[in-house]
């Protein structure tokens, strides 16, 4: 299944110190009313809680971190799901000793944060329960 989407603009914003930013990039696309695009971003965060899909299982193991992390990648698109814009969101994170770590995002407490969405002009995608894999993917 491919769709083909033009760009209908580009929204770029900041979060400040201690602002979530999975509740607030879903405030940010409800007052937008944005329902299809893509998201970036990038900052540093001081708490984060993420995901990891066990395929077997189907079902997510979530860690959270408490402690200071640069975000080297934060990427994640958005469609819709019950009804609602939705951005599912990946983000990939670096230690103090330069480790790294990722998964899907759930939390993240700002210490800086600066992101892009980038909004698509069409019929958005919708989500909706994959027997197959146990994820609420989009609909073909």
């Amino acid at each position: 299944m491919i769709k083909n989407f033009n760009v209908k603009r580009v929204l770029q914003g900041r979060l400040y110190k201690g602002e979530e930013i999975v509740s607030s990039i879903v405030k940010f696309l409800k007052e937008k009313s944005i329902t299809s695009g893509l998201i970036s971003g990038i900052g540093a965060v001081t708490r984060v809680k993420i995901g990891y899909y066990e395929q077997r299982e189907k079902k997510y193991i979530s860690h959270e971190f408490n402690e200071p992390m640069e975000i080297l990648s934060l990427k994640g698109n958005v469609s819709i799901k019950d009804g609602e814009p939705f951005p599912h969101i990946h983000i990939v994170l670096s230690k103090e000793d330069f480790s790294c770590i990722g998964g899907h995002l759930y939390e993240a407490e700002v210490f800086a944060f600066e992101f892009e969405v980038i909004e698509l002009d069409g019929i958005s995608f919708e989500r909706d329960f994959d027997e197959d894999t146990g994820l609420f993917l989009w609909k073909s």
